[in-house]
């Protein structure tokens, strides 16, 4: 195709398929949804470059990214990303040795340069910086390092045609923070004498980019992907690390918005207007004025673990409610990449009522709660909607309840166990390229009749999206040629009956089958516990003791000194032997599920 839309003698106008990418909250299962934007990339450049070519067969539309959005992990993924947008990314193969870091840190980021063992590290608790008290309970110095180095990328910048909206090829990006001072909202209270107002602090917030070539400000925080070093980026690092400071766990962060102003043009707070069809946002109090607004972030995860309707606003543009979701008339999607495994049956009833049993339970309740979006998930996995789409942890595995339980590996301990080997986090990365080509090839379309394919002379033997529902295994490039055609609903609850072609079609080197063998498995029984123990001693010893002599101390100035030092020394003793003895409890059973799982 040229650039005046000329495709064999035929004059046609360029049509185009947007899509937002929105990546949920994963701890360390980020290493999957990473291994997923890997494959993404390769297929979006690899298609940008054969559509243009006059040999070839198949769909020649454009696809367009103009939003990543994400939260937690998913946000520190989608800042990496935001990065190598504008730089070249060298693919992580089955087998094969991987990438040097600075040609690919999406893996270095979430593979090859996290552990356990950096995180359980003193270094923030020791020196001038233990004055500082206890921050978090692991150490986050290693992400501090993880976000600088990711910033040292091989190449120069280049644009890729699949970025951006019409001739901007910039690229929006919202991370979202959890604000713990919150934002003041107020409402009349209906009916009353008074002037009293119900008042209210919206805690869930975000923070917005562009990046790009010479990117300027549009209603959020430019950045020019050719100054790298500029210093508008350090506050991009800051909200990446902010929205992944996952609760006590990691250190949060400290945000500074130029000014309060913000919240009142932008959509963290509103209403769909039905009558006018779009979204109407409400500014907070008229008293909150604040130049510069200062918080403290916590992991975005916390409010908003899928930031689905951040993406979907920006593809609607603005001028309509909602995005065409019917096979017919679909032109833009939401793609939501959602790591955590979905637990195949409810988990058992548990009758224990001891606060010490109910605490991590509370927390774990909070966090699922925040998953909790029935309505928006059911869109994405009702296959008669084509505006929203998912892509979660498949595999075949050994048929074991802890398989159909953990799909990756980085799933168990709450999505800490990732953290434990880096086999865990390779096996998850490669299983995130695998279920993106799955997913682009036999799931990622529309019906033939959607106007995106029209005019074009598209090979219908060699393009048809195959039903490879009833397979098992993988299949070969144009092996899938006898499997009937996949069929695709025309409008929303429609029975399925129209075949359909790839939005994103891949290239025949881009089918041949990703194959994790016996060496990218995950390896528990490479993990030490006689090793991983004096760790975690070390760091439950460390934080306990700053907690006792630097937290705590106000609290005991009255004592008499004998009073203070045996309540000292008995909380060192006491508060680090239970701290450890729970942390290996819970490292032992995350190994055994897991190899249960991947025996």
């Amino acid at each position: 195709m040229r650039a005046n839309g000329e495709v064999r003698g035929i004059v046609m106008s360029e049509k185009v398929f947007e899509l937002g990418l929105v990546m949920a909250g994963a701890v360390s299962a980020g290493a999957y949804t990473a291994g997923v934007m890997d494959f993404l990339f390769e297929a979006l450049d690899e298609y940008e470059a054969a559509r243009n070519s006059a040999t070839w067969g198949g769909p020649r539309h454009a696809v367009r990214v103009p939003i990543m959005t994400g939260t937690s992990a998913g946000g520190m993924t989608s800042a990496v990303s935001a990065l190598h947008a504008f730089h070249d990314l060298e693919h992580v193969q089955a087998g094969a040795a991987p990438p040097a870091p600075a040609r690919n840190r999406l893996y270095s980021s979430w593979v090859s340069e996290i552990s356990i063992e950096r995180l359980l590290e003193t270094t923030d608790l020791t020196g001038p910086r233990r004055a500082n008290g206890v921050l978090s309970a692991l150490c986050s110095d290693v992400l501090d390092e993880i976000v600088e180095r990711a910033f040292l990328l091989d190449g120069g910048v280049r644009t890729r045609n699949w970025i951006g909206r019409g001739d901007d090829r910039n690229l929006r990006l919202p991370l979202t923070l959890t604000n713990v001072r919150g934002v003041p909202y107020s409402f009349p209270i209906f009916g009353a004498d008074q002037p009293e107002r119900y008042g209210m602090l919206n805690h869930a917030d975000f923070y917005e980019f562009i990046v790009g070539p010479g990117a300027t400000s549009l209603g959020a925080t430019g950045l020019d992907a050719a100054r790298l070093d500029a210093p508008e980026w350090a506050l991009f690092k800051t909200a990446a690390l902010a929205t992944g400071a996952f609760p006590i766990g990691l250190r949060p962060r400290e945000i500074h918005r130029p000014n309060s102003d913000w919240y009142r043009s932008n959509g963290c707070v509103g209403y769909e207007d039905a009558a006018n069809q779009c979204f109407v946002n409400i500014g907070p109090d008229s008293g909150f004025v604040e130049a510069p607004y200062a918080f403290v972030s916590v992991d975005g995860g916390t409010i908003d673990n899928e930031p689905l309707e951040l993406a979907r606003r920006y593809l609607a543009g603005g001028t309509v409610l909602h995005n065409d979701p019917n096979g017919d008339g679909a032109n833009k999607a939401v793609v939501l990449i959602a790591p955590f495994p979905n637990f195949v049956k409810s988990p058992p009833a548990d009758p224990i009522i001891k606060l010490t049993h109910l605490l991590p339970l509370i927390g774990s309740a909070l966090i699922d709660q925040a998953r909790f979006k029935p309505d928006e998930l059911q869109k994405a996995a009702d296959d008669t909607v084509f505006s929203r789409f998912m892509i979660s942890p498949t595999r075949e595995g050994n048929g074991s309840d802890e398989a159909k339980t953990y799909p990756i590996a980085c799933g168990a301990m709450g999505g800490f166990s990732g953290f434990l080997h880096e086999s865990f986090r390779r096996h998850d990365y490669l299983l995130g390229r695998r279920n993106a080509q799955a997913f682009l090839r036999w799931n990622f379309a529309l019906p033939e009749t959607n106007p995106l394919f029209a005019g074009a002379a598209i090979d219908r033997g060699r393009w048809l999206v195959r039903d490879a529902g009833a397979q098992t295994g993988s299949i070969a490039a144009n092996a899938d040629r006898g499997l009937a055609p996949k069929l695709f609903a025309a409008q929303v609850k429609d029975k399925p009956s129209v075949a359909g072609f790839p939005i994103i079609p891949l290239t025949d080197r881009l089918c041949e089958p990703i194959v994790i063998g016996t060496a990218d498995m995950p390896r528990p029984d490479l993990v030490s516990l006689d090793d991983l123990k004096p760790r975690i001693e070390g760091r439950a010893s460390a934080v306990v003791a700053t907690l006792v002599d630097i937290d705590l101390q106000p609290y005991m100035a009255s004592m008499n000194a004998f009073a203070s030092e045996a309540l000292r020394f008995g909380g060192r003793q006491f508060g680090a032997h239970i701290a450890t003895e729970l942390g290996v409890a819970q490292v032992k059973k995350a190994l055994a599920e897991l190899q249960a799982a991947f025996a």
